[in-house]
C-alpha cells in the first residue's frame, strides 16, 4: 500500500501546555483514517498541522513525498489542489451564493470563467446531494446542507485527500449517517484518501478502515476498528465505551 500520509514525531505546545508530544502515523492512499480520542486532545490542531496551516515544534509531516513545511509558496499552492480541508462548521462565505462558495478556488485561483465555474460547482453540488440550492445563501441552509456544501467546495479542487474535522458534530442520527455514507461513496467511488477527526464513536467505527486514538499528547493504539474495539488498553477502553475519568461519584445536596 502507497503511504499518502506520513507524520513523524511531531511535537506541539502551546504555551506551558503540551498539545502533541511525539505523534507518529501513516495514512495509506485510498483508506479512510480515522483519528479519535477525547476533546481537548489537539485532534483539531493534528489536522491543521497535517494541511499545513499551524507550524509544529518538531517534526515531519510529508504529503505524497513532500515536506508540507519545506514547501516554497508556489509548491504550497499546488498542495493545496492534492489535499483540502473541510472546517468544522463549513467555513462558507456568508456573502457568496451556494455555487460562488463551491467554485471559489476555480474562480480565485485557477482564473476559469464564470460559466465553467458554475458548471463544475453544479456538478459537486450534484454528488452531494445539494442539487437546486445553488442560488441559495449559507444562511439559508441547515447545518448539514452547511456540511454538504463544503464537502461539495473540497471535491472541486479534484484533490487526492481530503480532511475532514469533526464532519458529523452537531448533527443528528440521521444527517450523521448520510454524511457517513458520502464520505464513504468518495473513498468507494472517488478513490480519495480521507482522514476524519472525530469523538463520534458510532460514526467513526461505521466509515474507519483504519483508527488512531489519541490521548494526552501521544498516539495510544492505531489499527483496523476490531483491533481498536478489542484493545486491551484501559484509556481506549475508556475512551470507546465512553466511561468517566475516575470512579463516579455523587454529592447531591438537596434544597430545604
Amino acid at each position: 500500500m502507497s503511504v499518502a500520509i506520513k507524520v513523524e514525531n511531531l511535537r506541539k505546545s502551546f504555551g506551558d501546555k503540551v498539545i502533541h508530544d511525539g505523534v507518529s502515523f501513516e495514512v495509506y492512499e485510498g483508506e479512510i483514517f480515522v483519528i479519535m480520542g477525547p476533546s481537548g486532545t489537539g485532534k483539531s490542531v493534528l489536522l491543521k498541522q497535517i494541511s499545513g496551516l499551524i507550524q509544529p515544534d518538531a517534526g515531519k509531516v510529508i504529503v505524497y513525498g513532500k515536506d508540507v513545511f519545506s514547501l516554497s509558496e508556489e509548491e504550497k499552492f499546488l498542495f493545496r489542489e492534492e489535499l483540502t480541508y473541510v472546517f468544522q462548521g463549513g467555513a462558507l462565505f456568508d456573502s457568496l451564493k451556494v455555487w460562488e462558495n463551491v467554485a471559489f478556488f476555480l474562480l480565485e485561483n485557477k482564473g476559469i470563467p464564470e460559466n465553467e465555474a458554475r458548471k463544475e460547482a453544479e456538478r459537486h453540488l450534484a454528488l452531494v446531494g445539494m442539487q437546486g440550492t445553488e442560488e441559495l445563501y449559507p444562511s439559508e441552509l441547515s447545518g448539514g446542507m452547511k456540511k454538504r456544501v463544503a464537502i461539495a467546495r473540497a471535491l472541486c479542487v479534484n484533490p487526492k485527500c481530503i480532511m475532514f474535522d469533526e464532519p458529523t458534530s452537531g448533527l443528528d442520527p440521521v444527517m450523521t449517517a448520510i454524511i457517513d455514507q458520502m464520505i464513504l461513496k468518495l473513498k468507494n467511488e472517488l478513490n480519495k484518501t480521507c482522514v476524519v477527526v472525530s469523538h463520534d464513536i458510532k460514526s467513526a467505527f461505521r466509515i474507519a478502515d483504519r483508527m488512531a486514538i489519541l490521548w494526552n499528547g501521544k498516539i495510544l493504539e492505531i489499527g483496523k476498528p476490531e483491533k481498536i474495539k478489542n484493545s486491551s488498553n484501559p484509556a481506549v477502553r475508556q475512551f470507546i465505551e465512553g466511561l468517566p475519568e475516575g470512579p463516579i461519584t455523587t454529592n447531591l445536596r438537596y434544597g430545604r
